[in-house]
């Protein structure tokens, strides 16, 4: 048995609103067998755009009930059936919340009808429900009203259930199927068809702009991670409606991909990769003389100030490799923003001025030439990762054919890249790891 249900809401998602009318349609298969509908007081105010699109306003549901008050008929009357839904994620996290919110643990089987259509009605340009609706030429008697919906649902889902030779519903509530939690507008191919290997994903907009741009080790296994049905806050409700299509690229390893997504993010600007767009500010070490020529470290937050030593996330970060330098190349750790007394040891003046020299000179030393070297995206060939004047200038990958013996000639093969502060802090960590062949150039 089917119930197929359909909610209006005070907003997009679970976490921050409440319904106004819950609705649910109970179908065998043939033909509808029961139906319920009630009006519900949401205890909260209904936006004006919301009542212009559903025609529900405050005055209607201000003697109705509470979800609480009607919480066990409607759990009596959902039963043990498949809960089905246009965009089943949503109406679902609205149930499942406000079940939550009296006591009852509801996690039935259930089955998106927008990703039922998109297997059995191949090809249309759009499953919305008005589409669909105008396509099996089903009239809605009351769109945007959940009674209505759920009605045309429950009309549609027959002509998809009669259509349906294979029985391709028995697939789609299977939870191990890999499309139980997939967006509603997402084919299925999308997901499948994703490789377990390293690389970068996009998710892509109706319009074939990326919303989103990710990294992965595998990139399949990371995909699903977006999908989770118990998110049911505003951005992930948000993000998922707006998906609809996954394109991919392979990049051979973790390093290749980490340094593409920075590369294509700051080129694309993706709506949904607000960490990029909106970075955390940044500390940095700067070296400064005093009126008698004596260099100190100091550390401060990156601004238009040009010619730091080293970058970092934060203070903390950028204190440890201070302390760090102050051990290892015998600083005054007065003169690097620590107290006098710190480490308890006597440092004179000429062993400081050395020891920032010997820094100094072992950091420009850094800053060269190198090709990375990596795993390829297929077996027959290698990736690498170019630094030229010790900034990312690119990634590419050569046949293992193919014999390399100029800079040259790797240019043929490589992908310009942009170099950024968080580029820039990969291959410091890579070189300092030792993880992947290097080579000077």
């Amino acid at each position: 048995m089917f119930a197929i249900v359909d909610v209006e809401t005070t907003g997009g998602h679970a976490s921050g609103h409440a319904m106004t009318e819950i609705a649910i349609v109970l179908y065998d298969g043939t033909k509808v067998v029961d139906n319920y509908s009630q009006l519900l007081n949401p205890k909260q105010h209904i936006p004006l755009n919301i009542q212009t699109l559903t025609g529900i306003t405050p005055d209607m549901v201000e003697d109705a009930p509470t979800f609480p008050d009607v919480a066990d008929e409607v759990r009596e009357f959902l039963g043990d059936h498949i809960f089905v839904a246009h965009n089943v994620n949503f109406d679902y996290s609205f149930v499942k919340s406000a079940f939550a919110s009296v006591g009852i643990d509801y996690n039935p089987k259930r089955m998106c009808s927008v990703r039922y259509a998109r297997r059995v009605e191949k090809g249309l340009k759009s499953y919305s429900l008005g589409n669909l609706c105008k396509h099996f030429k089903v009239n809605n008697e009351a769109a945007h009203r959940a009674w209505g919906d759920a009605t045309a649902t429950a009309k549609i889902m027959e002509y998809l259930l009669e259509k349906d030779k294979d029985g391709q519903w028995q697939f789609l509530i299977k939870k191990n199927s890999g499309e139980f939690n997939l967006p509603a507008n997402l084919p299925s191919d999308d997901y499948h068809d994703l490789p377990e290997v390293p690389g970068v994903y996009y998710f892509m907009d109706n319009l074939g702009k990326p919303l989103y741009i990710g990294k992965a080790k595998n990139l399949k296994k990371r995909v699903a991670t977006h999908f989770v049905s118990d998110k049911e806050g505003s951005k992930s409700q948000g993000f998922k409606r707006e998906i609809f299509n996954i394109k991919f690229e392979k990049t051979g390893s973790e390093l290749l991909a980490s340094l593409l997504e920075d590369h294509e993010i700051r080129h694309y600007w993706p709506k949904y990769n607000r960490a990029q767009k909106n970075p955390k500010r940044k500390f940095a070490v700067y070296l400064f003389y005093n009126q008698k020529n004596v260099p100190s470290l100091a550390i401060n937050k990156i601004t238009s100030q040009q010619g730091y030593l080293r970058d970092f996330h934060s203070n903390s970060q950028a204190q440890s490799w201070v302390l760090k330098q102050i051990e290892e190349y015998n600083l005054n750790a007065a003169k690097c923003g620590f107290p006098f007394s710190f480490l308890d040891r006597e440092i004179t003046e000429e062993q400081h001025m050395t020891g920032v020299q010997r820094l100094i000179d072992d950091l420009n030393s850094q800053s060269q030439n190198l090709v990375i070297k990596t795993y390829g995206r297929e077996p027959d060939e290698d990736g690498f990762a170019l630094v030229k004047d010790g900034h990312l200038a690119g990634m590419g990958f050569v046949p293992h054919d193919v014999q390399i013996s100029s800079y040259g000639e790797l240019q043929g093969f490589t992908r310009e890249l942009h170099s950024s502060i968080t580029t820039q802090a990969i291959i410091r960590k890579v070189l300092e790891e030792g993880r992947y062949a290097v080579e000077e150039f």
